[in-house]
């Protein structure tokens, strides 16, 4: 025991999550064969590395069983005098090394001071055999042995990955020169998950050290387990009952994680009993208990899922940043835990360390053991906070989506932290499209900071991606802005284009349409021959008007070049139709003048022909011939370039009749050729086209086989 430590004796029969602690030897049932095992493989080598699998009980099987018979003498060439140096390798193993040589009582009664502190560290940092210098100069107590005890070992793998290399390698040597030395009595304890063994060849010596020295955790047979369930209970005047022991064993599982939940739910059960009974002093705990706190499927997910319903949001979002940051996904899969300090804490929640003191004291008081140190710990900025056990991990539902959760944003980052290197060089594009959309929606998923990232990478790192990813949004933002420009383009190309396709076949109709009237003025002329003086003034007068219709035409012509060169300007299209509906009503307005000067009105039916789509004109020509055949007139056809739908326009209702004999015949046309398709009429007040009576269109968007 070290000198001047404080003698404690267990309070409650289960320590729930928490490993084992020595002063709890009296509730520690179940392990005194794999005790005595220990001590004759540390008899031997001065090295013992305690392996076996997450859950399994090694840390409680060191502290409570085999330190505890330590110091009652049991490894009798060493004697019963033990100054324990206890710690975990964290992000400092040499740092951490000195903070446990130095604590009260093991080296020196008194406090240390800086100066000691620093002098240590430099001694261990010399070389594989610092240890031995410092304890030569400060030396053990006459008679004391030195046991360090360097538990969750597998941290140093880690530190290796991220930390620092060299300083990882210099402490396993330290740890293998100190044990194998024989001129100081110190004796060096590991425990280690075996899922890393495999990373023990990193390290020159381990893996032979291991092999001669490991003693691989048991599990316990089901006389044992039943121990450590009943055997407690008794030690505080209580009893489990026979029927639930039995439901105990058989619903035990060969997972390892159930050592854990079963000291977290006799734990739960215990403290159900005691608020039961009649004399809290001797309480029973029974089958009932064991279903209200959840069996041992989910007693301990429901206890920490009630811890973090009580608390208010905003302490729900801090605790949900602590748990993150204190668990670690690594690249291959394998959950561990991850001690943090409070303060880094704090700046990746954006929350002051009090507040999250305020919620790690939520899962640590009491009967609950979710989080490190033990309770009498005071919290500071500077403390590190640690998960109480991994099986919290696996076991807690919440906590194993989180992980999961922070293990894809990790992912992400480092995606695109390792593109924004290549950007930085020249051998990537920025993001675009789904990639884009992906990051930027992880970015909305919380706030992202320098403190969470230092983890993943350096303060640079994390400015450059974040300025990666404002680049690619900034330049979908002006991708964007052009192709909003190119759509309005090609809008306005596309209201020009039909605007003149309109115009051009009015002009063609009422050049047509004057052809008619010139040769009816010169048929009038030839009829009147015998009145020469009136035919003359006729024929001066049909004269005049054809050079007036000619200058008109000619008008319209520039006209028409005016409105092209304004769209081409985007002019407002509106503005362009007014201007070529005026033209079209003038020339109209002259050309009913003429014919009723001449002779009464004559119906004249035209069918004019628009089509679309897949059509070839050779099939509209052949329905232009067919319609003239059957005394349809069709002057010619004409291919469009914008969409409509198939209809037969008339703009009188006389015309009704003559548009419906139009779109039957048109109908009756395309289904011959395997296309049927209705063709409905659209009656088109006259306001709204410069078209005379018996004048139809047809206009036909269809695809149909040639």
């Amino acid at each position: 025991m070290t000198a001047g430590a404080e003698v404690r004796f267990s309070t409650s029969p289960y320590p729930g999550l928490r490993p084992f602690q020595a002063y709890e030897a009296d509730i520690f049932f179940g392990r005194e064969e794999q005790t005595d095992e220990m001590l004759k493989k540390l008899r031997r080598a001065r090295l013992l590395v305690v392996t076996g699998p997450s859950g399994c009980g090694k840390s409680s099987l060191v502290r409570a069983g085999m330190i505890t018979a330590l110091e009652a003498g049991f490894l009798t060439d060493a004697g019963g005098r033990w100054r324990i140096a206890d710690m975990r390798p964290g992000e400092e193993p040499l740092q951490r090394l000195t903070r446990a040589l130095l604590a009260p009582g093991l080296l020196a009664e008194e406090e240390p001071t800086p100066e000691t502190a620093a002098f240590v560290r430099a001694t261990l940092q010399r070389g594989p055999l610092g240890l031995t210098e410092v304890l030569r100069e400060r030396p053990l107590p006459e008679g004391a042995n030195l046991l360090l005890l360097v538990d969750q070992f597998e941290e140093i793998f880690r530190f290796r990955r991220e930390g620092d290399e060299d300083e990882a390698d210099a402490f396993v040597a330290l740890l293998l020169a100190s044990a194998a030395q024989r001129e100081l009595p110190v004796y060096v304890v590991l425990t280690m998950r075996s899922d890393f063994l495999g990373e023990t060849a990193l390290f020159a010596g381990l893996p032979e050290a291991i092999n001669d020295n490991q003693f691989l955790t048991p599990r316990l047979t089901r006389a044992q387990a039943e121990a450590a369930i009943a055997g407690p209970a008794r030690v505080f005047g209580g009893e489990i009952d026979a029927v639930l022991v039995n439901r105990l064993l058989n619903d035990m599982g060969p997972e390892p994680d159930q050592l854990p939940v079963l000291q977290h739910l006799l734990m739960r059960m215990w403290v159900a009993a005691k608020a039961r009974a009649s004399r809290p002093d001797c309480p029973t705990v029974e089958v009932d208990d064991y279903a209200a706190v959840g069996t041992l499927a989910n007693a301990l997910s429901n206890h920490a899922d009630e811890v973090y319903g009580s608390l208010d949001d905003r302490q729900k979002e801090i605790a949900e940043v602590m748990f993150r940051r204190l668990t670690d996904r690594g690249e291959d899969r394998r959950d561990t835990r991850r001690p943090t300090r409070l303060a880094e804490i704090a700046e990746v929640a954006g929350a002051t360390p009090e507040e999250v003191a305020q919620v790690a004291e939520e899962f640590r008081k009491p009967e609950r053991s979710f989080l490190m140190p033990p309770l009498e710990v005071p919290l500071d900025p500077e403390t590190v906070l640690d998960i109480g056990h991994e099986s919290l991990i696996r076991q807690w539902h919440r906590l194993s989506g989180w992980v999961a959760q922070e293990d894809r944003s990790v992912s992400f980052y480092r995606h695109l932290k390792q593109t924004a290197r290549h950007w930085q060089q020249g051998e990537a594009d920025l993001l675009g499209g789904v990639g884009l959309e992906r990051t930027l929606a992880w970015r909305a998923e919380r706030e992202r900071s320098r403190g969470w990232a230092t983890r993943y990478g350096s303060e640079e790192d994390f400015d450059l991606a974040m300025a990666f990813l404002a680049e690619s949004e900034r330049a979908k933002e002006v991708a964007m802005e052009r192709e909003r420009a190119e759509r309005e383009r090609r809008r306005w190309e596309e209201i020009d284009q039909r605007a003149e396709a309109r115009a051009g076949a009015r002009l063609r109709w009422r050049a047509r349409a004057l052809a008619v009237v010139a040769a009816s003025a010169l048929l009038v002329a030839g009829l009147a021959y015998d009145r020469q003086q009136a035919a003359d003034r006729a024929k001066r007068r049909y004269e005049a008007q054809l050079r007036a219709n000619e200058t008109l035409l000619e008008s319209l012509r520039v006209r028409n070049q005016q409105m092209r060169r304004a769209s081409e300007e985007l002019v407002s299209a509106a503005l362009f139709r007014r201007e070529v509906v005026a033209a079209n009503s003038s020339l109209a307005a002259l050309a009913d003048a003429k014919v009723d000067s001449i002779e009464p009105k004559r119906v004249v039916p035209l069918v004019y022909i628009q089509f679309r789509g897949g059509l070839e004109r050779s099939i509209m020509e052949e329905l232009r011939a067919q319609l003239n055949r059957e005394g349809f007139p069709a002057p010619g056809t004409e291919q469009m370039r914008y969409d409509f739908q198939t209809h037969v326009s008339f703009f009188y209702p006389q015309d009704r009749a003559l548009a419906r004999t139009v779109a039957e015949k048109t109908r009756v046309f395309f289904k011959a050729r395997g296309c049927d398709f209705p063709v409905p009429l659209r009656h088109l007040p006259r306001g709204q086209s410069t078209a005379k009576p018996g004048q139809v269109e047809i206009w036909v968007h269809q695809n149909c086989p040639p």
